[in-house]
């Protein structure tokens, strides 16, 4: 079977569409962290990380049985503090988040899905969405339209290095979300789950690279 993960901006439809793609093909929606768990108090710095572990578990044991969609990319951790310089979660460094997932990645606790869909959709077309949507309060939601563009680079980079490995998808509706990522399953590939070169590709990419210039360019391209 397959392992899947979407990812995208707040408001671009990655919930809606990981569950309507598993109602229709009979898969199994994985959702984030907080709606399986509740983080302890105090929690501890490597609590996030240890979920997405056993939200990998998850996939491996119903993979067998059924496609598998996981809501927001299990690697997280690395690009998100590194959307916004690692000031976030006390200050964790590129170098913390590396020391936690590399062990987990050799011991095959955690993997790369067979591939991502990315969802993107301009701004005011979020801001449109998050108005609309009555349930849910979407906190942090100024703070991440910032690191569209340096998602879209990180995202943009491992499909170059692992080429098939990003499926980009404008998010005009669910419907039209769902058939797309459907007509890519053919597509999907898992020989990469477990690569250690890609693991280090990725991590070198976030340590040469800054966000910043990839919204100063954005910045730059809308004067």
């Amino acid at each position: 079977m397959t392992i899947i993960s979407i990812e995208g901006a707040s408001a671009a439809g990655k919930t809606t569409t990981s569950s309507a793609f598993a109602a229709r093909n009979q898969g199994f929606h994985i959702p984030e962290v907080a709606a399986w768990w509740e983080a302890p108090n105090p929690v501890y710095p490597e609590w996030f990380f240890e979920r997405q572990a056993d939200r990998w578990a998850a996939a491996i044991e119903q993979e067998a049985k059924r496609p598998v969609v996981i809501d927001i990319d299990l690697f997280q951790p690395f690009w998100y503090n590194w959307s916004f310089d690692f000031t976030l979660f006390n200050g964790q460094t590129l170098e913390f988040v590396e020391n936690v997932y590399r062990p987990l990645f050799r011991q095959r606790k955690l993997g790369f899905p067979d591939k991502y869909f990315l969802l993107y959709a301009d701004e005011p077309r979020l801001r449109e969405r998050k108005a609309g949507d009555a349930t849910r309060l979407r906190r942090g939601f100024e703070m991440n339209l910032t690191f569209i563009e340096p998602q879209k680079a990180y995202f943009q980079a491992l499909n170059e290095y692992c080429p098939g490995l990003v499926c980009f998808i404008a998010s005009h509706d669910i419907a039209s979300n769902v058939s797309q990522i459907e007509r890519e399953l053919s597509n999907c590939r898992s020989d990469h789950r477990y690569s250690l070169e890609l693991f280090d590709y990725m991590v070198n990419w976030l340590r040469t690279h800054q966000a910043q210039s990839f919204r100063a360019a954005e910045e730059e391209q809308g004067r």
